[in-house]
């Protein structure tokens, strides 16, 4: 499959969600409140596959994936496991058959009521089981692992899982709403919240480069005294990883009059860390 098709397929897939976009947004039912240990396969591909049952049906295997916005069921599991109907309409898009819940899923001894899902057959899930010889039937996405504190043993291969009382938000409909709402253009300042005394300029590596130089010292300033030079690159400013000149405001926005910070400058080829305590002032 080449990157244009992965780029249609993306774009596909984004334009289906958007048009199924859930309207739950409750704080989760579960089954108990200890933690429960599950086992999970890894696969070729280093996605992590779990077994499971919906409404009491199956198992079926699904995809582990925090990065899903959503909880996705195949057609066919759908059908099988009583969550729609098989005569539910389909979209001419994906056979998408829209939003539905899950009554019950059980992952061994894990089990969720109440589980909104959006049914339809994902391509690369498809392309992904076709490759691995064996049908993969959904994705277990946000609206699963929001209700979880979820631990992760990769050499043990389990998951586990402790409830916690969180409220599950619509993501898909957040962003179908900014997508769709008034476009703002905002302006961010950046400016010290005290005065340094010194002048930088922009690196001649760009962001590739190790640092943002320091074109002028003033006397008598905080950067003198503490012993800033003209010709240091500044690398780190209290912690924060400085590659422009806008990494460098930005910096010292968060850096209050009379707080001690350290600055990470390179000075003929050598690293230094000096200290500076900025003071009130222009």
């Amino acid at each position: 499959m080449n990157q244009t098709t992965h780029k249609l397929l993306a774009l596909t897939l984004t334009a289906a969600l958007l048009a199924a976009a859930p309207s739950w947004a409750q704080s989760p039912k579960e089954g108990g409140d200890k933690k429960v240990t599950v086992p999970f396969q890894l696969l070729l591909s280093n996605h992590m596959v779990v077994r499971a049952k919906v409404n009491g049906k199956g198992p079926y295997r699904f995809v582990f994936d925090l990065g899903a916005p959503i909880t996705l069921l195949s057609n066919r599991a759908a059908e099988d496991s009583g969550t729609i109907k098989e005569n539910a309409p389909r979209s001419f898009l994906l056979n998408m058959r829209g939003e539905a819940e899950v009554k019950s899923l059980e992952i061994g001894d894990l089990k969720t009521e109440k589980l909104p899902v959006v049914v339809f057959d994902h391509p690369i899930l498809k392309a992904l089981g076709d490759f691995l010889g064996r049908p993969l039937d959904g994705i277990m996405g946000y609206t699963f692992f929001a209700r979880y504190k979820t631990t992760i043993d990769y050499q043990a291969r389990r998951m586990t899982f402790e409830p916690v009382n969180a409220k599950i938000r619509n993501l898909m409909q957040d962003l179908q709403a900014r997508l769709a709402g008034p476009k703002e253009q905002k302006h961010r300042v950046l400016a010290p919240s005290a005065f340094w005394g010194l002048n930088v300029g922009a690196p001649s590596g760009g962001v590739s480069s190790r640092g943002v130089p320091v074109t002028a010292v003033w006397p008598d300033t905080p950067a003198a005294d503490a012993g800033l030079k003209a010709g240091d690159i500044v690398s780190v400013l209290d912690g924060r990883w400085t590659a422009s000149v806008a990494d460098v405001y930005a910096a010292t926005t968060g850096v209050s009059p009379g707080r001690a910070v350290e600055v990470v400058v390179l000075r003929d080829g050598k690293e230094l860390t000096l200290t500076v305590t900025p003071r009130a002032g222009l």
